[in-house]
This record gives C-alpha cells, sequence and structure tokens, in this order.
C-alpha cells in the first residue's frame, strides 16, 4: 500500500531575500537577475506562488551558494504575486502578499533559481481569549503611527486615518509586526512563533516601548522646530 503524500509539504521555488516576510503582509519587489526572471515566469504559469526565506546580505566576495547560506530547518513564508509591472529592459516590479509560512526541509535539483521541499506550519490552536491583547496592541500601533506623523510633519494624515487592522489575533500580530523598525533576528524570531499568545503579548510591548520613544522624539522635534532645528525619524 503506498502511503499518501504529506498535505503539508511540498517543493516551491525558494527566493532568498534580506527580508523577513509575513502573513498577509504586502511586499513590493523588483525581479531583474536572470535566474529569478525565470522563476517569476515559471511561477506566474503556475500557482503564482514562491518562498521568501530571510538571509542576512552576503558579502560580495562571499562565493558561497544560496543554498550554503539558508541553512536547512529555516522559516520563511510564501507569498503569491497580485501584480506584475514588467519593464523595457527585462526587469520587473512586483507586488506579493504574504502566505502560509513553512520549514526548509531539503533542496531540490533542476532549475536555476532555487527550490525546495518544505513543510509548513501554523499556530498551535489555543482556546484563550486574547480579545484585551488585541486591543492594547491595536492601540499602541496607533499610538506609534500618531507620534511617527507628528515628527515626519505629515499633514496630509490625519489623525483618524489608521490602516485597517484585523481583529484577528495571530494576523494582527504578524501585520504589525511587518512594519516595525526592528531588527530582522527579532523579526525572524517572532515568525517562528507558535504560540500566538506569546508572540502578540511580546510584539505590543516592543510597540509600546517604540511609541514611548517616538512621543519623546515628537515633543524633542517640536521643541527644536520652534528654536529654528529640525528633526528626523526613520521610517519604520
Amino acid at each position: 500500500m503506498v502511503n499518501d503524500p504529506n498535505p503539508n509539504q511540498r517543493v516551491i521555488p525558494i527566493f532568498p531575500l534580506p527580508v523577513v516576510q509575513f502573513p498577509n503582509a504586502i511586499t513590493p519587489l523588483q525581479i531583474f537577475e536572470p535566474r529569478y526572471r525565470k522563476m517569476l515566469k515559471d511561477v506566474m504559469e503556475k500557482d503564482k506562488t514562491f518562498g521568501i526565506i530571510y538571509r542576512p546580505s552576503a558579502d560580495e566576495d562571499d562565493l558561497r551558494l544560496e543554498s550554503d547560506l539558508v541553512p536547512l530547518g529555516s522559516v520563511g513564508c510564501t507569498v503569491e504575486v497580485a501584480v506584475v509591472q514588467e519593464l523595457p529592459d527585462g526587469r520587473s516590479n512586483i507586488l506579493c502578499v504574504g502566505g502560509a509560512r513553512f520549514r526548509l526541509l531539503q533542496y531540490v535539483e533542476g532549475e536555476q533559481y532555487l527550490q525546495a521541499e518544505v513543510d509548513f506550519f501554523e499556530d498551535e490552536p489555543t482556546f484563550d481569549d486574547l480579545s484585551v491583547e488585541t486591543e492594547r496592541a491595536k492601540k499602541a500601533f496607533n499610538r506609534l503611527l500618531a507620534a511617527n506623523r507628528k515628527i515626519k510633519e505629515d499633514r496630509e494624515a490625519e489623525d483618524d486615518e489608521t490602516p485597517d487592522l484585523p481583529n484577528d489575533s495571530q494576523s494582527l500580530s504578524f501585520i504589525v509586526t511587518a512594519y516595525l523598525n526592528i531588527k530582522s533576528a527579532e523579526k525572524q524570531e517572532l515568525l517562528e512563533m507558535v504560540d500566538t499568545s506569546k508572540r502578540l503579548r511580546k510584539v505590543t510591548e516592543m510597540i509600546e516601548n517604540l511609541a514611548d520613544e517616538y512621543e519623546k522624539r515628537a515633543i524633542i522635534h517640536h521643541i527644536a522646530k520652534n528654536n529654528g532645528h529640525g528633526g528626523y525619524l526613520p521610517d519604520f
């Protein structure tokens, strides 16, 4: 008797990038290398899906294969190509939407771009009521946005113009993390967590700390501006 294949495992194209991709997060990319042009062509003829997996930027003198730089067991996230803008020189601008998380099991040969067998996974089931934590995360995120706008003097964005955040605690924890200006290693750690409650609480604490910092910067920026000086806050 032949065993049925594991429905959580499949072979997908892999695009290593210095980016941590999250489910439901929108990511713009520019495709210019010939091998990834080929990958884009192939996925657009199929299910429009490939995997993004975090890889720190390699030094130009580093001649190791990408498969050596992204070890087996690494966690990434699939994306579906939503929009393709082809450029005259053969490059393409694409807009991708995050899908499902996966663990890299083994590389598969056969294409000039990376392919791998991956194992998809979800958060562990929970029956906890996370409504209070969810509202706390939303409130902190909106505080952060408001402080950021004050520093950037974004007059086009009104205070009530805030992004639509999901009510689902798992989705919310991913979306707000994707927007934070924190270290990639911290984002990767949050991506790999399988406890929704733990991830939501941890990212909420991060947002509250950032909001406190940005609000202080906004006050300093206002004072400095009145004295003829400016200020700057990087995007998060």
